[in-house]
């Protein structure tokens, strides 16, 4: 009974722990407006990054035509919510952080209507700068700067050297339950033809594929592709969420026939102790003495299989395991305790209940 308790403990705080961490990061805020905004993949069909430049000047023209576009804004191929990633190591002083860098262009911060908190966005003039200017999360700014102020800060290489002009609180790009994470944007270069564009509310389907023909009809033999990109980032939800729920159904399963063995032998064992049951009725224990008894007594047992595995889940805070807040594994320690004795208890109920309805006749007869 200790080892199913000691197990059913460690599943609770395993699920409690995960369940927490993912809320936790889920009711922070993206930093991300994604309705009304198109992801439009394109392939020039050309590998010349000077006709690139001379395609994406013509698109934009093009599409400052039509009264549905709001803003537009070419970006690398690491575009919010897809499967594209690119990530460089930086280093100040002894500090040491791994980001994700994005390319994009000034308008990128009207497209997805992003939030600055310290410091400002970078224009067109700040491209001729020999230093590249770049919007760093503060994320990115904590692990890297720690306290001190990361504005004009200059990291990296001698040759590919960046300053911080601006900062941005939330930046979730990969899903809604990712957690506050590095992220640096930076001007855009010269080969990108991904394109993300911000349409007016209400713009209809006809509209997308008039917008979509119209690019594809300004140069020979491209392809054009258009996603919204909140449907792109509900399927970057769903590949979290739906892992997490058919976890969360086998360890209730899991708990289930835990607690259907936990019932099972706290009837059996309470049926063999017939006689003791018949002679403390007979002394005069009232129902509820026998009842809280043996409650008492499965409460002590589950507090040894408790006590085991608090040995093991205090380690995770302990060791900052998987890099998680200490506060989440606490939570999840004191949960799964909650939920361990609750289900225990539920399970001794019945059984302890039948115990104190035996008349002291009966049971001393049986016996």
């Amino acid at each position: 009974m200790m080892l199913e308790i000691f197990v059913s403990f460690l599943i609770l705080f395993a699920v409690w722990s995960l369940s927490i961490y993912n809320y936790r990061n889920y009711a922070l805020p993206s930093g991300i407006d994604t309705e009304n905004v198109w992801a439009t993949f394109i392939d020039f069909n050309t590998d010349k990054d000077s006709l690139k430049t001379i395609y994406r000047d013509l698109i934009k023209q093009k599409l400052s035509s039509y009264p549905e576009v709001e803003a537009n804004s070419f970006t690398s191929s690491n575009l919010p919510y897809s499967f594209s990633s690119s990530n460089s190591s930086f280093s100040y002083k002894k500090n040491n952080a791994m980001s994700e860098i994005m390319q994009v262009e000034p308008s990128y911060l009207k497209v997805l209507k992003l939030q600055l908190s310290e410091g400002r966005w970078f224009t067109e003039g700040d491209k001729v700068n020999k230093v590249r200017p770049i919007i760093i999360t503060k994320h990115f700014k904590e692990t890297l700067f720690g306290n001190e102020n990361a504005l004009g800060k200059v990291i990296g290489q001698e040759n590919e050297k960046r300053q911080v002009i601006g900062v941005i609180d939330n930046f979730k790009y990969e899903n809604d339950f990712q957690a506050l994470d590095n992220c640096i944007l930076e001007p855009l270069g010269g080969w990108q033809s991904d394109l993300l564009i911000r349409v007016k509310p209400g713009t209809t389907v006809e509209s997308e594929a008039k917008i979509s023909k119209a690019l594809v009809q300004l140069g020979k033999d491209w392809s054009v592709e258009i996603q919204h990109l909140d449907d792109m980032k509900a399927n970057k939800n769903k590949m979290i969420w739906v892992p997490i729920l058919i976890l969360l159904i086998v360890c209730s399963f899991l708990i289930f026939n835990v607690a259907l063995g936990l019932f099972g032998v706290l009837f059996q064992t309470i049926s063999r102790r017939k006689q003791e049951i018949g002679v403390r009725r007979a002394i005069g224990a009232t129902k509820s003495h026998i009842l809280w008894h043996f409650v008492g007594e499965t409460a002590v047992i589950t507090t040894f299989g408790v006590i085991l595995g608090l040995f093991f889940a205090v380690q995770f805070p302990i060791l900052n395991v998987f890099d998680v807040e200490a506060f989440t594994y606490v939570l999840g320690i004191i949960l799964a305790t909650i939920s361990i004795y609750f289900l225990v208890i539920l399970c001794a109920l019945f059984p302890s209940k039948q115990a104190s309805e035996i008349y002291p006749a009966i049971a001393l007869h049986e016996e």
